[in-house]
C-alpha cells in the first residue's frame, strides 16, 4: 500500500533536498514549515487543474483538507492527467467528478480516504467487483506539417476530464469509453483538430500550423498578457527567431526586426561590436531581465525565450527609469518532458564591411607636390620633385619604398568560434533549464594584440515544494577578457597613428629590431598593434546574476497568489594598461646607419577595478479572475526596493628600471599615483495595475506607480506616475464578427502615461565641497577643496507625458496582417544649467534646473503576410518607423536680430538639424572668380583659385559672413528606420533573409581628411575625385588640393552627404534532417546551416570607403564593423 498525500514529513524532506541545493537561509525553513502547518480542515476543494497526474490531485486534497488518501499503485495508474475546475466544492462531489469517469471508488472513514477500483456499495460499505464498461485503448503520433514529430500536444477526450499529452516523439496512449468517443488535439500555434475514434485503435494526425498568433502569450511589465488583449504598443520577438540567426551580440540580431527600436552598429571591434538602440529615438531605453535591470548586451541570443519591446503606456508601470521605453528580456526554463541537451556550434569568418583605402606611395607623392604647389610654395621647397614620385612608382630603390599599411597592420579575414551546450526538462515537481557558452573573437590586426573571449553560464530551477508553494532559482554568470592597444581601436587617436602611416615610409629596416619613422607623432601604427614591441589594455569583466523567487498560491481564494523576488547582480571590472617605452629610429641606407629620432612615452602601467552591485527586492501580491465569463479582471501591488553601490581603485606609477615586469611593485615611486572612492544609491517605489476586459471586447488597463529618488530634496523626491490605455477588438462585434467573415482581428487602442527621469547627479540640493584636484603645501602634495557650486532646493522629476494611438488588422485568417501607431512625447522640466541667459561673469557653477522642453512625434507601420502551401511556408513582414524631436523651450539669450533668431535660436527648432553655408559647386576658373558680385574670402578673392568651393550670398549684402548661414542637414540621427523579414521554409529547408536600412540623416564629411593639409595619408577617393584642371568639373565631389586653404573648410553643405542605406543584415540558410531518420540513432534533431551579416550595403558613403553606421562616418577613424560568414550545426539529443 502506498500513502501519497504530501504529508509533514514529506513536505520536510523536500524542503531540506531544497534548501541543500539552494544554501538558502533556515529563516526559509522556518517560514515554509508555518506554511505547512497553516492549513485549517475544510470540507470544501478549491482547485484549477490542467493536465496534473492524479496523485498531485490527492496531494491537493490533503493540503486543502488534511484527508490523507491511501491507494494501491498496482492497481491505479498515479501518473494519469486529471483537468478540473472546482471552486467550494464539496469533497465528496469532488471526489465523484474526478474518480468516477475513471471506474475508480473511494471511502472515507475518519481523515481517510480509500481509492481503489470498482464501485462502492456506500450503504454496506463494500467493494463490488468492477463495472465493465466498453473501453478502448487509443494511440498514435501526432506531427506537423513537414512530418516531423510535435511533443507537448494535449490530446483529449471531448466532454470528460481525461486527456494526456504527446511526448518528444510525439507519441501518446489515452483509453476511451467507447467508438463514440473523439479525440481533440491542441498546441499553441497549431489549429486544434478533432478525430472520432470509431473502431481504431490507432490515430495518427497531422496539424496544420495557425497563422493567427492572438492567442500567444506576451511578457509585458511584471506580468504576461494574450497578444489579442494587450492595450499598449508592444512589440515582441520570439528566441527561436534570434538563435536561427546568431552573432557574437544579442543586440545586434535585433535590427530590422521591430517597428520603433532604432538600431546602429557603432564598431566591429571584438568586444564592443554591440549596436546602440533607443527606442523612437527617445534615448535610453531600460532593460530588463527577468524581472530586473540588467544589460543584456553579452547575453547569448540561445538563452532567451523572447524580447517585448514596450514603447508607449505599457512601459509606464516601470516609472522613473522608463520614460524612454522598455525592453523586457525572458530567458529560458525548464519543461515537464523528458530532458533535451542542445549543441550549437558555429565557426565564423570575419571581414571589413568598408574602409578608406589610402593612397599608395607615389599618389601620395603626387598629391602632396599638388598641394604645395597650389599654396604657391617654391619649386626648391616641395617636398617631392618629379623623378622622387617616378622612383616611388616604379619601386626599385629601397630608398622609394611603397608600403600598403593596411596589408600589413590588418587581415583580410579574422577567425570566431561559438559553442552553446544547453539542458533542459524535468516533471511534474522540478523544472530545469542549464546553459554554456563560448565565443572567441579574434581581431582584425597581425600583430595579435586585439581579441575578444566570453563565457556563458545559466541555471534556472524551478520547483514545486507544494501544490500552493513554487520555488525558482535563477543563477548566471559572464566572464568576458578583452585585449587591445593601449590606445583602443575605438578612439579616434589610434586611427589617426595609422593614417599617419605614410606609404613613403619603410615597413621594416634591415635590423628588424629597430622601429622605423613612418609618422609624425611618439605613436605609430607598429607600436600600437604589436603587443611586443609597445604596449597592451588588458580587460576581465565579470557579471554574476542570482535570483529567488518565490510564487504561493492561495488555495482559498481563487486566482489570488503571491510573489517574493530577490535578486543579486554583481559586476567586476579590472582593466590593466601597459605602455612599453619604444624607441623609434631613421635610417641611412648610404652609411648603413641609424640614428634615434624619438621615443614613446617613458614605460608605464595604469590599473583600476570597479565593482558594482544591484540588490532588488519585489514583493507583490497578483489576482486573476474571470466572472460569469464576461468580466475579466487582473490587478497586481507590487513594492519594489533596490540598492545600488559601487566602488573602484586605480594606481598608476612609470618608470620602470625593465620591462620584463609588467606589475606595479617594479615601477619608480616618483609620480606614483592612486585613486578609490565608493558611492550608494537607491530607489523605493509602489506599483498597481488593474486590468479588465469584457466580454473580450472591451479593454481597460490603468497603472499607478510612486517612485522616490535620493536626488531629489525630501520634499520633492517623491513621484506620481499614473497611465490608462483603453481598447476596443471591433472584430468581437456582431457587425463584423457575423457578416465580415475575412476580418479575424481588428483592434483600435490608444493610451496616455506620464512618466519621470531623474537620472542626474545626486545631492544638487545640498551645498557642500569636492576635491578637485592637488596643491602643494610646503613641499607635499594635498587633496583641494572646492565648493561644489550653487545649491537648487527646487530640483525635481523630469516628467514624460506619451501619447499613443494605434490599430491591429488581421484578415482572411490571419494571412494579411498590419499594424499602425501614432506617438506624441511632451518632455517637461528637463534638467539644464542657466549658462546661455546669464552673463559669463557670473562666476558660481550653477545647478541643473528644470528649465527646458521637447515634443516629439512620430509614427510606426508594420505589413505581413504568411501561410503555408503544402510544404512551403512562408512569413514575411516589413516595418518602418519616423520619429522626429523640437524644442518647445530651449534656455538661451533673448535675440533680437533676425539672422540671429533664425540661425542661433532654437526654441521651435528641431533638436538634430545643423546650420551652415549654401555652397555652388567649385569654380572652373579664374574669371568665375573675378566677375564674382561679392566678396567671399574677407581678401577681395584674392585667396580664391579655380577648384575651390563655391559659397553663396543667401542675403546679397555683397559678402559672405555668418549671418548667410542656413539649416544645411538633418542631422546625424536616421529619422527613417525600416527592415524587411522573409522567412521561408520548404519541406526540410529554411532561408530566412533580413533587410534593414536608415533614412534621411545626413554624415559631413571632415574637410581636414579630404584636403591635403598636413602628412597624413588621404583616401583613394581623393585621388580619383579631386579637381585638377584636367578634371576642370563643378560638380567634383572633392575641391583642388591646397595647403592651408581656408575657404574649403567651412562647414558648407558642399561637404554633406545622404548617409541613407539599405543594408542585408542577416542571411540563413539551413537543411534540418528528418527526424525519422536520427531517432533510431538516439538523435531527435540536426540541423545544418549558413549564416551571413552585413553581406551587402547600398550607401552613397561606399565610394569614400565609409559605413553609415559608423560613429566617425564621417572620415573612418574608427573599428570598422565586420560582414561575417559563418558555417554551424545545431543538435539536439
Amino acid at each position: 500500500m502506498r500513502v501519497t498525500p504530501l504529508s509533514r514529513t514529506k513536505a520536510n524532506e523536500q524542503l531540506s533536498l531544497l534548501f541543500l541545493v539552494m544554501k538558502i537561509t533556515t529563516a526559509l525553513l522556518l517560514l515554509g514549515a508555518l506554511h505547512v502547518s497553516a492549513h485549517s480542515v475544510s470540507q470544501t476543494i478549491t482547485l484549477t487543474a490542467k493536465d496534473q497526474p492524479i496523485r498531485q490531485i490527492f496531494e491537493a486534497i490533503y493540503e486543502q483538507t488534511q484527508f490523507g488518501v491511501i491507494y494501491n499503485d498496482q492497481q491505479i495508474n498515479a501518473n494519469q492527467k486529471i483537468t478540473v475546475v472546482a471552486h467550494q466544492m464539496p469533497l465528496e462531489a469532488f471526489l465523484n467528478e474526478i474518480l468516477v469517469p475513471r471506474n475508480l471508488s473511494y471511502r472515507i472513514k475518519e481523515q481517510t480516504i480509500f481509492v481503489q477500483e470498482g464501485v462502492v456499495d456506500k450503504m454496506q460499505g463494500n467493494v463490488s467487483a468492477p463495472v465493465k464498461i466498453a473501453q478502448q485503448t487509443v494511440g498514435g503520433i501526432v506531427t506537423d506539417e513537414q512530418g516531423q514529430p510535435l511533443g507537448g500536444v494535449t490530446v483529449s477526450v471531448k466532454g470528460t476530464a481525461s486527456a494526456t499529452t504527446t511526448d518528444e516523439a510525439g507519441k501518446y496512449r489515452l483509453t476511451v469509453s467507447g467508438p463514440e468517443s473523439v479525440l481533440v488535439f491542441t498546441i499553441v500555434g497549431y489549429k486544434h483538430m478533432e478525430v472520432a475514434v470509431g473502431a481504431k485503435s490507432t490515430i495518427d494526425v497531422s496539424m496544420d500550423e495557425s497563422v493567427s498568433d492572438l492567442d500567444e502569450v506576451v511578457i509585458v511589465g511584471y506580468g504576461a498578457q494574450r497578444r489579442a488583449n494587450v492595450t499598449g504598443s508592444v512589440a515582441t520577438v520570439k528566441g527561436d527567431v534570434l538563435k536561427r540567426n546568431p552573432s557574437a551580440s544579442t543586440v545586434n540580431t535585433l535590427a530590422g526586426r521591430l517597428p520603433g527600436l532604432v538600431m546602429k552598429q557603432t564598431s566591429g571591434q571584438p568586444g564592443f561590436d554591440a549596436s546602440r538602440f533607443n527606442i523612437r529615438n527617445f534615448g535610453a531605453a531600460l532593460v530588463i531581465v527577468d524581472g530586473v535591470e540588467q544589460s543584456f548586451n553579452n547575453i547569448n541570443p540561445e538563452e532567451i525565450e523572447s524580447i517585448s519591446v514596450l514603447k508607449d503606456a505599457s512601459a509606464a508601470i516601470y516609472g522613473a527609469r522608463a520614460g524612454n521605453g522598455v525592453i523586457l528580456v525572458t530567458t529560458k526554463r525548464g519543461s515537464t518532458q523528458a530532458p533535451t541537451i542542445s549543441v550549437n556550434s558555429l565557426v565564423t569568418g570575419q571581414s571589413f564591411t568598408n574602409f578608406p583605402k589610402p593612397v599608395n606611395a607615389w599618389q601620395y607623392a603626387t598629391l602632396y607636390r599638388e598641394a604645395q604647389m597650389n599654396a604657391g610654395i617654391p619649386e626648391p621647397q616641395v617636398k617631392f620633385s618629379d623623378e622622387d614620385i617616378e622612383k616611388y612608382r616604379a619601386g626599385t630603390d629601397p630608398q622609394y619604398p611603397d608600403t600598403d599599411w593596411m596589408s600589413i597592420i590588418m587581415r583580410s579575414l579574422a577567425l570566431q568560434q561559438q559553442h552553446n551546450l544547453s539542458v533542459s526538462g524535468g516533471t511534474d515537481k522540478t523544472k530545469y533549464y542549464a546553459f554554456l557558452n563560448y565565443l572567441g573573437q579574434d581581431g582584425m590586426f597581425k600583430g595579435g594584440n586585439t581579441g575578444y573571449s566570453r563565457y556563458n553560464v545559466r541555471s534556472n530551477l524551478d520547483i514545486e515544494v507544494t501544490p500552493s508553494l513554487t520555488v525558482s532559482l535563477d543563477l548566471s554568470g559572464i566572464k568576458e577578457m578583452v585585449s587591445q592597444s593601449s590606445r583602443p581601436a575605438s578612439e579616434v587617436w589610434f586611427w589617426m597613428d595609422f593614417f599617419d602611416s605614410r606609404p613613403t615610409a619603410p615597413a621594416a629596416y634591415p635590423d628588424p629590431t629597430k622601429v622605423p619613422n613612418i609618422s609624425p607623432g611618439p605613436y605609430n601604427a607598429i607600436i600600437n598593434t604589436h603587443e611586443d614591441i609597445g604596449e597592451y589594455s588588458k580587460g576581465a569583466k565579470s557579471y554574476y546574476n542570482g535570483a529567488l523567487t518565490l510564487n504561493y498560491n492561495v488555495k482559498q481564494v481563487e486566482g489570488l497568489d503571491f510573489r517574493l523576488k530577490l535578486n543579486y547582480y554583481n559586476e567586476g571590472i579590472e582593466q590593466k594598461i601597459w605602455r612599453k617605452q619604444a624607441e623609434i629610429w631613421n635610417y641611412d641606407y648610404e652609411t648603413d646607419t641609424y640614428s634615434l629620432h624619438g621615443t614613446s612615452e617613458p614605460t608605464q602601467l595604469n590599473q583600476t577595478y570597479d565593482d558594482n552591485q544591484i540588490i532588488t527586492g519585489q514583493l507583490s501580491a497578483n489576482y486573476h479572475r474571470t466572472f460569469n465569463e464576461r468580466h475579466a479582471v487582473d490587478g497586481l501591488l507590487l513594492f519594489e526596493a533596490i540598492d545600488y553601490a559601487g566602488r573602484n581603485f586605480s594606481a598608476f606609477r612609470q618608470h620602470y628600471i625593465s620591462t620584463a615586469i609588467d606589475q606595479l611593485f617594479a615601477g619608480g615611486t616618483v609620480d606614483q599615483r592612486s585613486n578609490g572612492s565608493a558611492s550608494q544609491s537607491g530607489r523605493k517605489s509602489l506599483v498597481g495595475r488593474i486590468n479588465y476586459g469584457f466580454q473580450n471586447k472591451y479593454l481597460a488597463e490603468a497603472t499607478v506607480r510612486y517612485d522616490g529618488s535620493p536626488n531629489f530634496p525630501a520634499d520633492r523626491r517623491w513621484g506620481f506616475f499614473p497611465s490608462l490605455s483603453l481598447g476596443w477588438r471591433m472584430s468581437e462585434e456582431a457587425f463584423i464578427k457575423d457578416h465580415v467573415s475575412w476580418i479575424d482581428h481588428l483592434k483600435v487602442r490608444g493610451s496616455i502615461s506620464q512618466m519621470g527621469y531623474d537620472n542626474v547627479a545626486a545631492y544638487q540640493y545640498l551645498t557642500g565641497f569636492r576635491f578637485s584636484g592637488i596643491y602643494v603645501v610646503d613641499g607635499e602634495e594635498v587633496p583641494a577643496l572646492v565648493t561644489s557650486g550653487l545649491p537648487n532646493p527646487n530640483i525635481t522629476w523630469e516628467t514624460m507625458t506619451l501619447s499613443n494611438l494605434g490599430v491591429e488588422l488581421a484578415v482572411l485568417g490571419g494571412k494579411i496582417y498590419t499594424e499602425a501607431d501614432l506617438f506624441r512625447r511632451l518632455r517637461e522640466d528637463m534638467l539644464g544649467s542657466r549658462v546661455a541667459s546669464l552673463p559669463n561673469t557670473f562666476g558660481a557653477s550653477l545647478p541643473s534646473e528644470n528649465i527646458n522642453s521637447q515634443i516629439a512625434r512620430g509614427f510606426e507601420l508594420q505589413l505581413g503576410s504568411r501561410g503555408t502551401s503544402g510544404r512551403f511556408r512562408y512569413d514575411i513582414s516589413a516595418n518602418m518607423s519616423l520619429a522626429r524631436s523640437w524644442w518647445k523651450h530651449y534656455d538661451e539669450v533673448v535675440y533680437t536680430d533676425e539672422d540671429e533668431i533664425r540661425i542661433r535660436k532654437r526654441t521651435g527648432q528641431r533638436t538634430d538639424i545643423g546650420f551652415g553655408y549654401k555652397s555652388d559647386g567649385l569654380f572652373t576658373s579664374q574669371e568665375e572668380i573675378d566677375n564674382l558680385p561679392y566678396d567671399m574670402d574677407g581678401q577681395a578673392n584674392s585667396t580664391l583659385s579655380p577648384g575651390d568651393i563655391k559659397l553663396v550670398d543667401l542675403n546679397n549684402d555683397g559678402k559672405i559672413d555668418w549671418r548667410d548661414q542656413t539649416i544645411i542637414n538633418n542631422g546625424g540621427t536616421p529619422h527613417i528606420m525600416y527592415g524587411l523579414n522573409m522567412d521561408f521554409q520548404y519541406g526540410n529547408f529554411d532561408l530566412s533573409v533580413l533587410f534593414q536600412g536608415a533614412a534621411n540623416y545626413t554624415v559631413t564629411l571632415q574637410p581636414g581628411n579630404i584636403n591635403i593639409d598636413s602628412e597624413r595619408t588621404p583616401m583613394m577617393v581623393i585621388w580619383n575625385e579631386r579637381w585638377t584642371p584636367e578634371n576642370n568639373n563643378a560638380s567634383a565631389i572633392i575641391p583642388r588640393q591646397r595647403l592651408g586653404q581656408s575657404t574649403n573648410n567651412w562647414n558648407s553643405d558642399y561637404w554633406n552627404r545622404d548617409a541613407s542605406y539599405l543594408r542585408l543584415k542577416n542571411l540563413s540558410f539551413g537543411y534540418t534532417f528528418d527526424s525519422k531518420v536520427l531517432q533510431p540513432i538516439g538523435i531527435k534533431g540536426l540541423r545544418i546551416y549558413f549564416t551571413g551579416v552585413n553581406l551587402w550595403t547600398l550607401n552613397p558613403l561606399r565610394r569614400y570607403g565609409l559605413d553609415p553606421e559608423s560613429p566617425d562616418a564621417t572620415r573612418g577613424w574608427t573599428y570598422p564593423i565586420q560582414k561575417t560568414y559563418s558555417l554551424g550545426l545545431n543538435l539536439t539529443l
